[in-house]
Formats: structure tokens, sequence, C-alpha cells
């Protein structure tokens, strides 16, 4: 389970916007996305009760309750939140994430190691609920990745977008400047798994 720290400052400004939102159970959710990249991010949004899962931990504060999802959980150990003034004397929500650049990998990993990992944590469980999965087939280096379309998704009349909209987008957010193109090696042959 994951340790974080709040102020008293910070849970206090948490309770108040929470409390303008007059949402029953209204939760705040911490977030770590594109986790073990360069282009790893945290967060903090409104959690609606419903939004709430098993899978989450949970950080009762004064009046409010903290939530983050146990997969991204030892990015976001050790956190420490606080509330101070900018320049212009406007409260400012400063959230320090110690771990969050962890990766599980070792420090002499090659760019391939770490998109290859990526692909499997992050973009191929995205594609599972229409049975389809992504397998990453080379990294060149001049950036371009050569990806192959498996299940649901080989012979499929939108991989196209899905390569361009989702998976392109997704490494280039995680790669920042890193990636200049993905390409698709596949062989598409429409299948009976083939989901349109």
């Amino acid at each position: 389970m994951s340790k974080i720290s709040v102020s008293d400052k910070a849970q206090e400004y948490f309770l108040s916007i929470i409390n303008k939102q007059n949402m029953k159970g209204l939760a705040i959710r911490l977030t770590a996305t594109n986790v073990g990249t360069p282009g790893v991010q945290c967060g903090i949004l409104y959690c609606p009760k419903e939004y709430i899962t098993s899978n989450d931990e949970h950080f009762q504060m004064k009046g409010f309750e903290i939530v983050i999802d146990s997969s991204v959980s030892e990015y976001l150990d050790d956190s420490v939140i606080d509330l101070g003034k900018d320049e212009n004397g406007e409260d400012l929500l400063t959230f320090h994430a110690p771990n969050l650049n962890k990766s599980n990998l070792p420090d002499d990993a090659t760019l391939k190691d770490k998109i290859d990992m990526f692909i499997k944590s992050t973009v191929s469980p995205s594609l599972a609920g229409h049975g389809g999965a992504v397998e990453l087939v080379d990294v060149t280096e001049d950036g371009i990745v050569k990806v192959k379309f498996e299940g649901g998704c080989m012979g499929c009349s939108l991989a196209s977008v899905t390569l361009q909209d989702g998976i392109k987008s997704q490494l280039n957010q995680a790669f920042p400047g890193i990636i200049k193109d993905v390409v698709d090696v596949t062989e598409h042959v429409k299948t009976d798994e083939t989901y349109a």
C-alpha cells in the first residue's frame, strides 16, 4: 500500500472544492500515466463514487477520501501534496511524486525494451476489449516503431485508425520527441476473430 502525505492546508483546499461540487461521496483520485516512460505524468482528478473500484487504494482525509488505482500505486508511493501561494498570491497546489520515474526495467534497458514494455502494459490491454492486441516488431535507429496487430485487430477495417489515433498518439505521449513514426507491418487477413 502506498504512503501519501497531504498537508492540512491541502486537505482544507480539497474539501472546499469538493463541497462546491455538491456530489455525495465525491473523492479525489491521484493518477499516474505513461509510467516507466519519459512521458510519465501524475495528476489529481475528481472521482465520483461510482468510479471508485475494488482495485483502488483508499486514504481517509478530513471529510473526504483520496483513491489511487493499485496498478500505479508504487509510482505514487511517498507522494506529498501541499498548498502554497504562487508569485501572484494565488493558491498553488503542489504534487511531488518522488517514485514517478521508477522503472521495472534495468538501467541499461534499450529504447526497444522500454517501448515493448509500454505496449504490453498499456497499449495492448486497451485493445483487449475488442479481442485484439498489438506486438512490437522492431524500433529502427531513426525512431520508426514497427508493430503487428493480432487477434481481433488482424484484418480489422479500423486498424489504420487505431494505429494513428491510438497507438501512435500513446507512444508520442509516452516517448515525446523520440518516435518518428509508427508503422503497421501486419499481413491483414480477415478471420472469424476480426473485430470490424
